[in-house]
């Protein structure tokens, strides 16, 4: 009986039940990622400060809210690409429109005093935290 390696396929055409699970799931799940914001949200005892990378997209197309409660952060950026031949006729036109949307609950926030800046594809946002409305924890005795 020899033990020789067999040669992972990965073509539409190899219908190994593993092998095309494996990687439809590879691919159907990959495509989710490109879409979405990668973020870092800190918190101490007076702030929220999030971090989030919006690489490419432009200030004046990035829009951050706050409601409710819920932070959304949300962003879009077009590009036009053509391509011409040596004589100036048109060979390749393509548009595209990227659009990243992410909504974070971060609750008890002074809605007034949130502050944004955008620089090198980052942005961060300060949240200071609202006390008032906020009950202090109450201790409950255990019998």
């Amino acid at each position: 009986m020899s033990h020789e390696i067999e040669p992972r396929r990965s073509d539409a055409y190899s219908m190994t039940p593993f092998n095309f699970f494996e990687d439809f799931g590879r691919s159907f799940f990959d495509g989710f990622k490109a879409n979405m914001i990668k973020t870092d949200i800190h918190e101490n005892d007076s702030e929220y400060l999030v971090e989030a990378e919006l690489p490419g997209i432009p200030k004046e197309n990035i829009q951050v809210t706050y409601e409710n409660g819920i932070l959304t952060i949300a962003g879009q950026h077009q590009s036009d690409t053509t391509t011409e031949d040596k004589k100036g006729k048109l060979v390749r036109s393509e548009r595209s429109l990227t659009s990243v949307r992410r909504q974070y609950l971060l609750e008890n926030v002074k809605e007034d005093d949130i502050k944004a800046s955008y620089s090198e594809g980052i942005l961060k946002l300060t949240l200071p935290k609202d006390d008032h409305g906020k009950e202090p924890k109450k201790t409950i005795p255990i019998e």
